[in-house]
């Protein structure tokens, strides 16, 4: 049996622009093409663009994962909503693994919470710009993940979009892609580096130097 990897995409779960929208496709298809399984938090924006982008990809051997938090103020079996009141998960999530964690904690270190799920299980992240969940996920990649003690081509967090919507500690503690196709050519290495082989032969092509 092949074990596929997981990518997490995170970024806003609000409602995005159509250019930060296509850029979400665009990676969520670009994590189909290297043969992975995509994770994300269920929700919308960024999270929805990115599955949406990933089930298009019709002959993708894994699946659209989504970890749905319960509302942070409501009882355990009872699924998160968005601002504008739209359950979770979104059209384009093929697993949702409900749980009754709330979406993030404060005290994250702890107190457990969804975006815990969602850093310890992915084997890589593309991170997109993001407001405070985000930004969280942000945190415990780098606590949790060792991430500054590697070396930067070993990296599992890649971060796309304009580089100045990240804060300047999140690009000396983790890897900026200027486009797409860099960050797939870093997480195709990476996740060989880690013993994967699910990646498609184009993808492989792009992670030799």
């Amino acid at each position: 049996m092949r074990k596929l990897p997981i990518v997490a995409v995170f970024g806003q779960g609000s409602r995005i622009d159509p250019v930060r929208a296509d850029l979400a496709r665009a990676v969520g298809a670009m994590v189909a093409r290297l043969g992975a399984h995509l994770l994300t938090g269920g929700g919308y924006g960024v999270m929805e663009a990115a599955a949406e982008g990933f089930v298009r990809i019709a002959d993708r051997p894994g699946l659209s994962i989504g970890i749905v938090p319960r509302r942070a103020d409501g009882p355990l079996d009872q699924p998160n909503r968005d601002a504008e009141g739209r359950p979770y998960p979104n059209a384009y999530v093929e697993i949702a693994i409900m749980t009754p964690l709330p979406p993030r904690a404060a005290d994250w270190r702890t107190t457990p919470a969804r975006n815990h799920i969602n850093v310890f299980t992915a084997d890589a992240i593309v991170a997109l710009p993001g407001g405070k969940g985000t930004r969280n996920e942000l945190a415990m990649a780098a606590f949790y993940r060792d991430e500054p003690m590697r070396a930067r081509a070993e990296r599992r967090t890649v971060l796309l979009g304009p580089a100045e919507e990240f804060a300047p500690e999140y690009h000396r503690l983790f890897v900026h892609a200027a486009t797409v196709f860099e960050a797939e050519r870093h997480l195709a290495r990476v996740l060989g580096q880690r013993g994967f082989s699910p990646v498609t032969e184009a993808a492989r092509a792009r992670a030799t130097p």
